[in-house]
């Protein structure tokens, strides 16, 4: 029928994915499978990133010629007044959910678990790429702006020496915990009521941390929202990225040139020490399995051990049996004496 793939395609995917298996540097083939070739899902552009990340250069734009969004956070900043930098004991617990140093552990650990899961340093490979893309694209915007907090000075651009804008908090808060779900939903056994579950977690979370860093005066506004926005864009390119997995290898192939051998070198590094090899996990079921099936030959061995355990020639056969014969399953082991009687050997009664 329409859809199915035929039993040769199926046979040569399979040959192919064992030999990815096998090989050193199986996560950078760039030759996919007859069958992947027929499933391939179509490349879709990052339309929702691409949105986001224009209105963060809306905001930014805003603010820099005194827009009205410069006003918005003068009004939120007044929300709440400012009572001093230590006089916020449980906020600042709260606020570490943003921190680097607790989400990011928290997103590497789920991903080199399901690369052993899945045996496949792809959930590796995206969230450890997916957050340089993040810092960089923090960073970069932090570096441009040079914005002053509520607690030192006004909402203006281009003044002081601080850089909050965008916010690195919320831009955590939506990227690692949102990563880390979309692994696990699609790597994991997660059921569909959990996934609701843990995706209305992460969207209470990102509103903590938003009315947290209003509520500190360590946020303008406007920061926080743009924060999420880029967090938000990353996300989905990491998805996108990982859903076309095989075209942006080849691509990123082709952008390093001849220092892909560099790339080469340093996965088939990582690889073995993140997934176990298939002929250790294959030796390690069949020493552990209790099924006879699985270890015929050594059960057969025995069994020949305990049949004849003593060394030596074998004793002489009995007069009127010939040696080599085998009894008739028939007759249940007894010899047929018309056959008896017809041997040389043989005295008749």
């Amino acid at each position: 029928m329409y859809g199915r793939v035929s039993e040769p395609h199926r046979d040569e995917s399979r040959r192919d994915q064992r030999s990815r298996e096998e090989s050193p540097d199986a996560e950078l083939t760039t030759t996919p499978s007859r069958a992947d070739e027929i499933v391939r899902p179509v490349l879709r552009f990052p339309v929702l990133a691409a949105l986001l990340l224009v209105g963060v250069v809306a905001i930014l734009l805003d603010l820099a010629r005194g827009g009205p969004l410069l006003r918005l956070d003068e009004f939120v900043a007044h929300i709440w007044k400012f009572k001093g930098p230590y006089e916020y004991a449980y906020a600042d617990a709260v606020d570490r959910i943003g921190q680097r140093l607790i989400c990011l552990p928290l997103l590497f650990g789920v991903a080199y678990y399901l690369s052993r899961r899945i045996r496949s340093i792809r959930p590796l490979v995206i969230a450890v790429g997916a957050t340089l893309g993040l810092n960089f694209t923090i960073g970069v915007i932090k570096l441009a702006s040079g914005r002053e907090s509520p607690r030192t000075g006004g909402p203006a651009l281009f003044t002081g020496d601080n850089v909050l804008f965008p916010s690195g908090h919320t831009a955590n808060v939506i990227f690692v915990y949102g990563l880390v779900v979309a692994l696990l939903v699609r790597y994991g056994n997660v059921s569909k009521h959990r996934r609701w579950l843990l995706i209305g977690l992460v969207a209470a979370a990102e509103v903590l941390m938003t009315v947290i860093s209003v509520y500190r005066h360590t946020h303008w506004f406007s920061d926080l929202v743009a924060g999420t926005m880029v967090g938000g864009a990353v996300l989905q390119v990491s998805l996108l990225a990982d859903l076309h997995w095989n075209e942006v290898r080849r691509w990123l192939r082709r952008l390093a040139g001849p220092t892909w051998v560099a790339v080469e070198w340093a996965v088939g590094l990582i690889r073995p020490r993140v997934v176990p090899p298939t002929k250790a996990v294959a030796r390690r079921v069949h020493t552990t399995s209790t099924d006879p099936r699985l270890s015929g030959s050594r059960s057969g061995s025995r069994s020949d051990d305990r049949r004849d355990p003593r060394p030596g020639p074998r004793p002489a056969a009995p007069a009127g049996v010939r040696t080599g014969a085998q009894p008739d399953d028939r007759s249940g082991g007894r010899t047929d004496p018309a056959e008896a009687g017809t041997s040389r050997t043989a005295r008749p009664d």
